[in-house]
């Protein structure tokens, strides 16, 4: 991910350059020696500190004090370090990922969302979901509610079912996407948690497509949903999977989650789980993405 930093020096950004084309051809070693360059003609560069992790990560080296060193000159994360930090073992891991980090990633992303994740990654969470739904609740117009609705996938497929239907996104980017669709009464920007804190509606259906995987600990995510659903109403979410317990980051930045896991904090949150099913969302080079897809139902 690169960050928009217009004042920093032409001659580091080159060097800058220079080392993520490097470590972009698997030569980590001299990729760190360009972006330490870039340093000594800008040491307070947030980009280069994390680049210099990165290269001295896939070399084998210590990468710890590159990506604290980039945490300190930016607090709020954008560009992920303190999850690097986990990953290397330098420190526990976070219970979801930086909203900075998220927001940047995905604002960048935005313009070229839909065609890199549906072409290129074959992303299909918001099939999933309409199938399960469907296999639930055949028929009928619902109130809807569509979390993380980035450019709108989940709400087009949605598009025939819905009474009502309001998206929230931590990436105004993405809103600004999923606006051109004129499908939803109401978007908004925010962090998903946070925002329903305060939310004035209430649902028949709520939908997070490939949210889960932005968030280790489930519990707060499913106790808000649980807050905004009338009584009888539905969840339906996609995640990743892996074959322990509880959750885990894995290296993409991502988090997994057992279906144990699922059921034991659907059940201590007020909702009864209705079907899992293992289904893959998207693929990763080519491969499919082990998860599933689950309907919750509010007690």
């Amino acid at each position: 991910m690169t960050l928009p930093l217009p004042t920093l020096d032409p001659r580091a950004r080159r060097r800058l350059e220079i080392g993520l084309a490097l470590l972009a051809d698997g030569q980590p070693a001299e990729a760190a020696d360009a972006v330490r360059a870039a340093l000594e003609i800008a040491p307070g560069d947030v980009e280069s500190h994390y680049a210099l992790g990165q290269a001295l990560e896939a070399a084998g080296d210590d990468a710890a004090a590159a990506y604290r060193a980039a945490l300190e000159l930016d607090p709020e994360d954008r560009m992920g370090a303190a999850v690097r930090l986990a990953l290397i073992g330098a420190a526990p891991a976070p219970a979801q990922l930086p909203e900075a980090h998220v927001r940047t990633l995905f604002d960048q992303y935005a313009p070229r969302f839909e065609a890199s994740l549906v072409d290129a990654l074959h992303y299909r969470g918001p099939a999933l979901l309409r199938r399960a739904v469907d296999r639930i609740v055949p028929e009928g117009r619902l109130d809807i509610l569509d979390l993380g609705c980035g450019t709108g996938l989940a709400g087009a497929a949605f598009a025939d079912r819905r009474r009502r239907l309001d998206g929230i996104d931590l990436s105004p980017g993405m809103i600004l996407q999923a606006m051109a669709r004129n499908l939803y009464d109401r978007l908004e920007p925010g962090e998903v948690v946070a925002a329903l804190a305060g939310w004035p509606e209430r649902y028949d259906l709520v939908l997070a497509a490939d949210v889960a995987v932005y968030i280790g600990d489930l519990a707060p995510l499913f106790a808000a949903v649980r807050a905004v659903l009338r009584p009888g109403g539905w969840f339906a979410l996609t995640a990743e999977s892996h074959d322990g317990e509880g959750w885990l980051l894995g290296d993409r930045h991502r988090y997994l989650h057992s279906p144990g896991y699922l059921a034991a904090v659907a059940a201590a949150t007020g909702f009864a789980v209705t079907e899992v099913e293992a289904a893959w969302a998207r693929t990763e080079n080519g491969t499919p993405l082990p998860g599933w897809v689950a309907v919750l139902r509010a007690a």
